[in-house]
C-alpha cells in the first residue's frame, strides 16, 4: 500500500485522520542513523537506566563476562525487534497506531494506543522522578542544603522544585515539536557520554588503582545467588529486554521520521548491543570506583 493511499483512510473523521496520524512523504523526513542512535541513547542514560546496569553485575551471581554477554544478546534481540517493528513505518510515514489498523481495525486500534498511553504517563513520571533527584542533588550542593525530612508524598521542599523543574522542561521541550526533541537527542546523547567518561576519569584519580581490582571482584561474580548460571543469563537478557518493551511497540513513531531503511539499521546497532555494553561498562566503572572511594575514606 502507498503511503498516499493511507492519507484518504478516514480523511474525513478527525479520530481516524489528523496531523500527527497523517503519513510523513520522504521529502519531508530529516532523520538519519545519528538520529535513531541517539533515541536509543538517551533511552539508556537516565539514573535509572544506569542503576539497572550496575545493578546487573552485582544481584544475578554471573560473572562479568557473562554478563556483559548477557547484555549485548539483549541488545541485540531488541535491535531485532524494533528492526521489524519500525520497518513499516520506515515504508509507509505512519505511526504505530495507524499501522495497528492493518491487524486490528482501525477501533480496536485505539485500545492498544490506549494502553501504550497509560504506561507512557507512569513512564514519564518514574523518569522524571529520577532525573529530578539529580537535579535536587545539584541545588542542595550549590546552596549549601542539608537533606530534611520527606514531606508531602515523602519529598521535601527541594524535592519538588527539582521535580517542577524537570517536568516543565519536558513539557516545554514537547510543545516546541518533534524537530526540537531531536535537536536536543542529538545533543543530550554524546553530552551525557562525555560528562559519563570525565566522571569516570576523574573516580579512577580519586581510587588509584585500587578500582581494578574491585572491579575485578564484581567480574568474579562473587555474590551469592540461588540461580543457576543459565538462569541468571536469561534473567538478566529479560530484564533488559522489558526494559525496552514499551519502545520496541512504539519505535514506529520514530523510524516514520527516517529516510531509509538502512539508516533505521544502523541507528539500531550503535544505539542497542554497542551503545548497551559501552554504557553498562561505564556504569560498572563508575561504581566500583565509587565503592573505592568510600572504602578507603
Amino acid at each position: 500500500m502507498a503511503s498516499d493511499e493511507f492519507t484518504h483512510i478516514g480523511s474525513g473523521d478527525p479520530s481516524l485522520y489528523n496531523e500527527d496520524l497523517a503519513p510523513i512523504p520522504h521529502e519531508r523526513r530529516n532523520w538519519g542513523a545519528f538520529e535513531i542512535f541517539n533515541v536509543w541513547n538517551n533511552d539508556i542514560q537516565s539514573l535509572f537506566g544506569y542503576t539497572l546496569a550496575a545493578s546487573l553485575f552485582l544481584s544475578y551471581g554471573l560473572n562479568g563476562w557473562l554478563t556483559f554477554a548477557a547484555i549485548v544478546v539483549s541488545g541485540l534481540l531488541v535491535m531485532w525487534l524494533v528492526n521489524l517493528s519500525g520497518r513499516p513505518s520506515v515504508r509507509y510515514g505512519v505511526p504505530y497506531a495507524v499501522m495497528a489498523r492493518a491487524a486490528m481495525g482501525v477501533r480496536g486500534a485505539r485500545f492498544p494506543a490506549l494502553v501504550r498511553g497509560i504506561v507512557a504517563i507512569f513512564w514519564y513520571g518514574v523518569q522524571t522522578y529520577f532525573a529530578s533527584t539529580a537535579v535536587a542533588l545539584a541545588i542542595r550542593a550549590l546552596f549549601g542544603i542539608e537533606p530534611g525530612a520527606g514531606g508531602f508524598l515523602g519529598l521535601s521542599g527541594v524535592d519538588w522544585v527539582a521535580y517542577i523543574i524537570v517536568a516543565g522542561f519536558q513539557i516545554g521541550l514537547f510543545l516546541m515539536g518533534i524537530e526540537w526533541v531531536g535537536k536536543f537527542l542529538n545533543w543530550a546523547g554524546p553530552f551525557v557520554y562525555a560528562v559519563m567518561i570525565a566522571l569516570a576519569l576523574m573516580i579512577w584519580w580519586k581510587a588509584g588503582n585500587g578500582i581494578w581490582s574491585e572491579i575485578g571482584a564484581i567480574f568474579q561474580g562473587a555474590a551469592e545467588s540461588e540461580r543457576s548460571t543459565l538462569a541468571g543469563f536469561i534473567a538478566v537478557v529479560g530484564t533488559m529486554v522489558a526494559y525496552f518493551a514499551a519502545v520496541i511497540i512504539n519505535f514506529g513513531d520514530f523510524s516514520r521520521f527516517v529516510k531509509t531503511e538502512g539508516q533505521m539499521r544502523r541507528g539500531n546497532f550503535w544505539g542497542l548491543p554497542v551503545s548497551m555494553a559501552f554504557f553498562s561498562f561505564i556504569a560498572l566503572f563508575i561504581t566500583a570506583g565509587a565503592s573505592c572511594c568510600s572504602e578507603s575514606a
